[in-house]
């Protein structure tokens, strides 16, 4: 329609050659757009990875290793779980809730040996070494036929009335708990073990046909999964695949390729062609080769990569031509990329070269050629697959399709792209850091009105969370307090921080640290970075920040460019040693600890317990609620006056300081101000204000106890605690 148009219109406006081209044009519009092919298509791509629970679906029989989500056949009501905590020793009581269910979920309907990983919602649920990483119970049913009713769905049910269900593979959960999937039955997918390696083709054959078709083809397959409205719809998903014929011998049905392979007979038709037919003479074999632009020039291949846990894979292969046809075919089977290029290659040409048909006759006595037999007729040594056999009067009709034994430009090469995969590792023990801030963890700048101590846990590579408990395994009140949801970055100062003496910003020493795994990862950060709070990490008990994170290998880093002693923990500086705790802070999913489960200024046991730990994992912090503390006044003066007196100041110091957003003084956060002040180790007064002074009388006390200087140390009495002194000495 667009040639006839754009060439009418091409011609009035530019004449013949305006002609020509709207010729052209229009010939890709109508190709292209208009009547553009719709392109071939195959058996659909079973969708083994959706999980269903209608009735009515069907199951699959599964074949090698694959990963199916099965059918939910039976499931219990969500299971609520309520777990008070608290209340004793004055502290208000709270209530949890927590949620598990139990089903059972349909996999194969043949028997299956094994069921190594599963996955919820795309996550490791089961890992390959058979640890689970949710808490339930889980047993399978292998499907043989005389396996008895599980025992579980028959204490829910009647035992008279729950079927075994022989014949069809079973997972069973028992008490899943839903936590980590919002408290819903999360999407399970599971990876069946249904044969020891690989299953060959002949062998999946013959089982779907329950033994009526012998095939003795060895090619294997990674996994199968057999479905269809009946056996034939199961077959054919392979034959089309493969390019498979069927041929009946001795009553019995036999599969073979459509191409004959390295000891494949080939029957020569010299002498057997007849030159009439009817009382008609035929000169020569009928042969018809249908066009190529009706042959497929692409075939697109989807199907299931082991190498990136079952996800679906895509292969194509292509041939020269002009044909616009594309042959899209879903092949429910597990295969590599390689093999499954091949597969699509092989296919293409297949058909291609299938396209020339012929039509002879034979004499009487060739009645053994039956479909599925190799022939050649001519001196090219063509090969010829015998496609159907018809008796007429005198002779043999016999329809047949070219085959080749070598298909051209043939590359099994493929790549089959980066994998995707879900971490599957072991949780490990879990390593508990207990931290006790000057600040909240999500607001470092405020000041805190309530002690800030937070849990950060980690363990190995596939540890995910841990259950936090007050006291210790011993303890007698053994109180859960919430959970740690996910690692934190954490790791281990294998050498002492050296002390920056008065220097907050310490360019001089680094800090050598091992990370607890290899997943735990250090970065640097710029001047403005810093500026902006990253990189904040404790180690031991000071808070500090660094600018320079090199790795040397083996999870070890060397942090520089420090900065020291922030959130008033300058006091900390001198007092490192070797193996202290090192936690990155920014980002950390730190848990806090309600301080109704512990003291502010008194020891407290916290404990963790993680999928990998048989016994909780205790960890001991001596007088948390740091950040109820005031800090210590910093920058002393002091002045002798020409009449005796000793004029003593200092610089407060507020824990709201963290910011400085107006340039005018710092709030105190506390209900009043108030010192006191300390001359070689007895208290002398309590000011409200920074400064005291001594009288000429006061100085010359000290002087005739022949006392020749002074040592000061001036603490803030807080509303909660009471700061770090400020020490400094005074010659008099």
């Amino acid at each position: 329609m667009a040639t006839l148009v754009l060439t009418a219109v091409g011609t009035a406006v530019g004449g013949p050659i305006g002609g020509a081209l709207g010729a052209v044009l229009g010939q890709q519009v109508d190709q292209n757009i208009l009547f553009k092919s719709s392109g071939r298509e195959g058996h659909r791509l079973q969708e083994l990875a959706v999980q269903t629970s209608s009735y009515g679906t069907q199951i699959p029989r599964i074949y090698g290793k694959m990963r199916v989500a099965g059918t939910v056949i039976w499931a219990t009501d969500l299971k609520e779980i309520r777990e008070s905590s608290g209340g004793g020793k004055g502290r208000p009581s709270s209530a949890t809730y927590s949620y598990s269910v139990s089903l059972a979920v349909a996999l194969s309907n043949r028997n299956i040996s094994d069921i190594g990983r599963i996955w919820a919602d795309g996550k490791v649920f089961r890992g390959s070494a058979g640890d689970f990483k949710t808490e339930t119970g889980f047993r399978f049913l292998k499907g043989h036929e005389d396996q008895a009713v599980d025992g579980l769905m028959a204490s829910a049910e009647a035992i008279d009335g729950t079927p075994a269900h022989r014949g069809i593979a079973l997972a069973v959960f028992e008490d899943m708990d839903l936590t980590d999937y919002g408290n819903r039955i999360p999407s399970l997918t599971f990876e069946v073990i249904a044969d020891d390696g690989s299953v060959s083709l002949g062998k999946i054959i013959n089982d779907i046909s329950d033994d009526k078709i012998k095939a003795s083809i060895d090619e294997h397959l990674h996994g199968f999964a057999a479905a269809g409205e009946d056996r034939r719809e199961a077959v054919t998903t392979i034959s089309d695949s493969f390019s498979l014929s069927f041929s009946s011998v001795s009553g019995a049905l036999n599969a073979k390729y459509r191409h004959p392979e390295i000891d494949t007979e080939i029957v020569s038709l010299r002498g057997l062609i007849v030159s009439n037919h009817n009382g008609r003479p035929v000169d020569r074999p009928e042969t018809n080769t249908v066009s190529e632009l009706k042959i497929p020039r692409q075939h697109t291949l989807r199907y299931y990569e082991p190498e990136r846990d079952y996800q679906s894979g895509l292969q194509n292969a292509f041939r020269p031509g002009t044909s616009r046809v594309i042959l899209n075919q879903d092949f429910p089977a597990a295969l590599s990329s390689t093999h499954a290029k091949t597969i699509a290659q092989a296919r293409l040409w297949s058909l291609y070269q299938e396209r020339i048909s012929m039509q002879l006759h034979v004499l009487c006595t060739a009645s053994s050629l039956k479909p599925g037999t190799f022939v050649s007729w001519n001196d090219r040594c063509d090969i010829w697959l015998v496609r159907s056999w018809e008796l007429n009067r005198g002779n043999i009709s016999l329809g047949l399709s070219k085959a080749g034994d070598v298909l051209p430009n043939v590359d099994g090469s493929a790549d089959n792209g980066r994998p995707v995969k879900e971490l599957d590792a072991l949780a490990g023990m879990t390593r508990l850091a207990l931290v006790d801030l000057p600040f909240a963890s999500d607001a470092p700048m405020q000041v805190s009105d309530v002690p800030r101590l937070y849990a950060a846990a980690a363990g190995g590579l596939g540890w995910r969370k841990a259950e936090l408990f007050a006291g210790d395994a011993g303890d007698v009140t053994y109180d859960s307090i919430g959970q740690v949801t996910a690692p934190a970055r954490i790791g281990t100062a294998l050498e002492p921080l050296n002390s920056s003496g008065q220097h907050i910003i310490d360019r001089q020493n680094e800090l050598l640290i091992q990370m607890h795994n290899g997943n735990m990862h250090l970065d640097h950060a710029d001047q403005g970075r810093l500026l902006i709070g990253q990189n904040i990490a404790s180690i031991g008990q000071e808070i500090i920040q660094f600018g320079s994170a090199e790795p040397i290998g083996d999870d070890r880093y060397i942090l520089s460019h420090l900065y020291r002693g922030l959130g008033g923990t300058e006091r900390e500086i001198d007092r490192h040693g070797a193996n202290e705790d090192f936690v990155l802070l920014n980002g950390a999913d730190l848990a806090e600890i309600d301080p109704r489960y512990f003291t502010s200024f008194l020891p407290v046991t916290i404990s963790a317990l993680g999928r990998g730990d048989d016994f909780p994992v205790p960890m001991v912090i001596q007088e948390p609620g740091r950040a109820l503390k005031p800090w210590s006044p910093v920058h002393p003066r002091y002045d002798l006056g020409q009449n005796g007196d000793l004029h003593i100041s200092w610089v407060r110091r507020s824990r709201a300081g963290l910011l400085w957003p107006d340039n005018i003084e710092t709030p105190l956060a506390e209900e009043a101000e108030k010192y006191r002040v300390s001359i070689n180790g007895q208290p002398i007064a309590e000011p409200t204000n920074p400064e005291v002074v001594l009288s000429p009388t006061e100085v010359q006390s000290f002087r005739d106890l022949d006392v020749s200087s002074l040592a000061l140390e001036v603490r803030q009495i807080g509303q909660h605690n009471i700061s770090d002194p400020l020490l400094f000495v005074i010659a008099i």
